[in-house]
């Protein structure tokens, strides 16, 4: 099985059905095989990685769908990178051709190496065109062939490209729309990003497996997202934290719209967070947990109860277990505190051309069964019958629902004039679960304001450190290494913070 297989049944059953915006899904399904045809045209074959770097917007989907199609890997690009982050996922990927936008293209072709463009206005243009051909099917992709690449951060600080096969985003989307109770008299409403595993996944493979309606909107805006939200047979609202403190603060004393489902993750969603909106909106938040090499292993029971600051039960066909860290795959106790391992059809096979990451982060038990190895420290409460996630064992920083890895910003920081040595923290933050905080030793005089001009133009926006502090010496232990933990500790009364 795979999401194409799901997609066409869903268009065979309505296809007059709005499926994205107004566009129907025989609209979609068409105009998605005009242009496979057209890449087709373009070269684009079996196992080429093609970069999506765009905004969200219709020609995603048309370029993202045709890429299946043609059984071409489809690289979603955030389109926050800039030049080194961008072009490391490009040439890691062997990207050859980018689909891109006017606000985005620039940024490609400022690369030393830059792949050929196709214009995202083109995309859609050869998506209305009645008078092209479509593509002519005769060879579908395989379950096991990859079909996305999500690049994620990793241990060693530099991005890697998760494969998610064509069986994988089957399976998510299905558990998904079963968990969740959706049907194709659903209409979700989202402005999470489709680059993202969250929006790519979760709303648009997951509304196209149920036959429901996808609202997209380009970015997050909380007064235009409570205008959706309000139309007529919209009932569902996927979002990230800081989202759902921002529709609270802009809600006020109005009255909220009525939905039937809220669902919350990419970052831990605050206990008050999860209360206040419960008390507002009526309906309490369900959370789940995640993760771009599996998509989604937990979620808070769809007919309650939703524990608060939990991440409730495995998804259909999961199989989770709580080891200790570094000691291989056996299974600890209830209410001890241990590394989340991942097991099911959900599950990447790997990163992209990199074994020794592969290895890395799966580990086999005495069975034989191979266990993902997800970084994260949780508990299972058997009281509640929920999982808690409760840290990580990496340096990992989520922010608004994006990862950070301390050592990519580090990086930059140490290349700029005056700096002797720097450290980066997540700190906690209600709306944005974390934020960074950099730390750094520099010479008298350091010009914080220079040095984040010259982050912008390396790293994307959300990297960027919302707090810098210049401190005479890092904490360091006898080994010379910096103790972050007492920098988080202090963090929230740093003297010199720049924003």
């Amino acid at each position: 099985m795979t999401l194409l297989d799901l997609f066409d049944a869903a268009c065979a059953d309505d296809p007059r059905a709005l499926a994205v915006n107004d566009v129907t899904y025989a609209g979609l399904a068409i105009g998605s095989l005009r242009v496979a045809a057209q890449l087709r045209e373009h070269g684009v074959s079996r196992g080429d990685r093609i970069a999506i770097y765009c905004e969200n917007r219709l020609a995603f989907i048309f370029a993202y769908l045709a890429l299946l199609r043609l059984g071409a890997i489809a690289v979603p690009a955030n389109i926050l990178y800039r030049r080194s982050d961008l072009s490391h996922v490009l040439d890691d990927a062997g990207v050859t051709i980018a689909v891109a936008s006017e606000e985005t293209a620039p940024h490609i072709r400022d690369l030393e190496r830059s792949p050929t463009i196709i214009d995202a206005d083109l995309i859609d243009t050869w998506a209305d065109d009645e008078s092209l051909e479509p593509l002519d099917i005769n060879e579908l992709p395989l379950d096991d062939d990859p079909a996305v690449l999500v690049y994620t951060s990793g241990t060693t600080g530099r991005s890697k490209g998760a494969i998610l096969t064509h069986a994988n985003l089957a399976v998510i989307a299905s558990q998904l729309v079963t968990s969740w109770r959706w049907t194709a008299r659903d209409t979700l409403a989202i402005a999470l990003p489709l680059f993202h595993v969250h929006g790519l996944c979760a709303g648009l493979n997951g509304t196209l497996t149920a036959g429901a309606r996808l609202i997209l909107h380009k970015r997050f805006d909380a007064v235009a997202m409570l205008e959706t939200l309000r139309q007529k047979n919209v009932s569902m609202f996927f979002g990230v934290p800081t989202m759902y403190v921002r529709l609270l603060e802009t809600l006020g004393d109005g009255a909220p719209p009525a939905l039937r489902l809220c669902v919350s993750g990419s970052a831990a969603l605050a206990a008050d967070v999860h209360e206040r909106f419960e008390a507002t909106f009526g309906m309490a938040i369900l959370e789940r947990y995640g993760a771009t090499e599996f998509g989604f292993a937990l979620g808070n029971r769809y007919a309650g109860p939703r524990v608060p600051g939990s991440v409730g039960i495995p998804m259909p066909g999961v199989r989770i277990r709580i080891a200790q860290p570094g000691s291989g795959s056996a299974p600890l106790e209830a209410g001890a505190v241990g590394e989340l391992l991942v097991q099911g059809p959900n599950v990447t096979p790997g990163y992209w051309r990199n074994p020794e990451a592969t290895a890395n982060a799966f580990v086999t038990d005495d069975e034989g069964t191979r266990w993902y190895r997800s970084g994260d420290l949780a508990t299972y409460d058997a009281e509640q019958q929920v999982y808690r996630i409760v840290g990580r064992l990496k340096e990992l920083i989520i922010s608004g629902g994006f990862n950070i890895y301390p050592l990519e910003i580090e990086i930059e920081i140490d290349r700029f004039p005056g700096v002797r040595a720097s450290a980066v923290v997540g700190i906690p933050d209600e709306a944005r679960g974390e934020i960074t905080a950099a730390f750094i030793e520099a010479e008298a005089g350091f010009d914080t304001d220079a040095l984040l001009a010259a982050l912008r133009e390396q790293l994307a926006s959300f990297k960027i450190p919302k707090r810098v502090t210049v401190i005479e010496a890092l904490p360091r232990n006898a080994l010379g290494k910096v103790e972050k933990h007492k920098l988080v500790r202090d963090a929230a009364s740093a003297a010199a913070t720049r924003r």
